[in-house]
């Protein structure tokens, strides 16, 4: 009879979370309403708020700065599309146990509008790859759902924007270099005064292009000019002249025994933090490298190939 009862039991369990769909949403908020962002980890704490359609992260005593856009909407995104699953308890113990407790937890993260909070979340441990344990506010029940807790960090790097110095490659007009100018002719960035046996080379120049547009910044220095930057013995000065006549002064400088460089940009009043294997190969750039000699590297075959093939053809006719 025991066993009987026992199967019945089991079968019913199984029969309930079959016909259980998780469709509940974890947190209901409109995204568009969102105004700020707070996440904290305990110890440290990020704010980021919008301003004019555009995320920003404020910053002590320096103001905002522009944050990282798709970060943080990717952020959001996940947050409106979790949804609670069976609740994996309810107890307070086992809230304060999984670190989804108001005043325990790996992360808290805070939604606002203008006018009051939309939506609270606690982050607490982690019960398997990629699984996180979260419990909304104001709900005893907490949840396993598909996360990471590094996706909402609070440290300040995270969330700056460090794609701040790209430019697009169409826009340059003039880049001066040490030893060397790229000037656009026909519609193209090439090296200025050419010998008539030389012609730049074009895959040189992209690459280099590529690496001045494409700059990327590690981490914000403060605005504050420091001795220890070193920037009146610069190691690298660029100029860039873009096509609307604006001009873009780099300065880059390396810190005594420091594992970086740091980089001021004319147009901005931050210093900027750049790693060492983003700024050598400018350092490193030469002329000879930008520069060819003309038709160098043409294959000898084709031009046989095509003499020959004419030879014959006139000696039939």
């Amino acid at each position: 009879m025991a066993q009987l009862v026992l199967v019945v039991a089991v079968n019913l369990t199984v029969r309930d979370y079959g016909a259980f769909q998780a469709e509940e949403k974890l947190l209901v908020f409109d995204k568009q309403k969102v105004y700020a962002l707070r996440i904290e980890d305990g110890k440290d704490s990020v704010v980021l708020h919008k301003q004019e359609g555009k995320w920003l992260r404020p910053l002590p005593e320096i103001g905002d700065f522009p944050a990282n856009q798709g970060r943080i909407e990717r952020l959001l995104d996940k947050l409106t599309a979790l949804e609670k699953g069976w609740p994996v308890a309810t107890t307070s113990g086992a809230v304060q146990r999984f670190k989804v407790a108001e005043d325990q937890f790996e992360r808290k993260l805070t939604l606002y509008s203008k006018e009051e909070i939309l939506a609270q979340l606690y982050a607490g441990t982690s019960p398997g790859f990629r699984k996180v344990y979260v419990r909304p506010m104001d709900e005893e029940s907490f949840f396993s759902v598909e996360f990471n807790t590094w996706e909402a960090s609070t440290k300040v790097d995270g969330w700056i924007d460090k794609e701040i110095l790209n430019l697009e490659a169409d826009e340059l007009e003039r880049i001066e270099m040490p030893g060397f100018v790229l000037q656009r002719e026909e519609d193209r960035l090439q090296l200025s005064e050419l010998k008539e046996n030389e012609e730049s080379n074009m895959e040189e120049v992209r690459l280099l292009l590529d690496k001045l547009t494409g700059l990327r910044i590690q981490s914000l220095l403060g605005t504050e000019a420091k001795a220890e930057y070193r920037q009146d013995q610069p190691d690298l000065e660029i100029k860039i002249v873009l096509k609307d006549g604006q001009a873009l002064s780099y300065r880059f400088s390396k810190p005594e025994e420091a594992p970086y460089y740091v980089l001021k940009r004319s147009d901005l009043n931050h210093y900027f933090k750049i790693a060492d294997f983003t700024a050598k190969p400018l350092l490193d750039m030469a002329r000879e490298k930008l520069v060819q000699v003309k038709n160098k590297g043409k294959p000898t075959e084709i031009f046989d190939e095509e003499k020959q093939s004419a030879m014959i053809q006139e000696a039939t006719e």
